[in-house]
């Protein structure tokens, strides 16, 4: 409810310093949040469990690509290289306050992505095994 009532002031305002524009040609509709379902265990730290998986993930999607693109490759090596020294030890928060920056709390090491994900694999192999055994019967 909170999300929504900033919106809706953020929405006045822009209207306001833009009184030009026609309002009905704004496309994004303000609506009710909907409920936020946590994801089961398994699926929580995957980048830690499946580290290949999640890099062969990461680089597919272009997830990396997009925000290098967006925030710029110093920024990006900033948040994403293990070794930063860019918060100089310290990070301002979401209230403001400065406090001590942790780099790598969960002690991950670079992750490298998959040739290819589990699931690509384990498909393959049951190919192969299933092709042996007609090939098998045929001989």
């Amino acid at each position: 409810e909170e999300e929504k009532m900033e919106a809706e002031i953020v929405y006045e305002e822009v209207s306001e310093e833009n009184p030009t524009w026609d309002e009905s040609l704004l496309l994004v509709p303000i609506l009710e949040r909907p409920t936020f379902w946590k994801a089961e265990d398994y699926h929580q730290n995957y980048y830690i469990k499946k580290p290949g998986n999640y890099g062969y993930y990461k680089k597919a999607c272009g997830r990396e690509r997009r925000l290098k693109y967006v925030w710029g490759e110093d920024v990006y090596k900033c948040y994403h290289d293990l070794n930063t020294t860019c918060f100089n030890g310290t990070v301002t928060n979401e209230d403001g306050t400065i406090v001590e920056a942790v780099v790598n709390r969960k002690g991950t090491s670079d992750i490298k992505a998959a040739l290819l994900p589990t699931k690509a694999w384990v498909s393959i192999v049951v190919c192969v095994v299933i092709l042996s055994l007609i090939v098998g019967f045929c001989i």
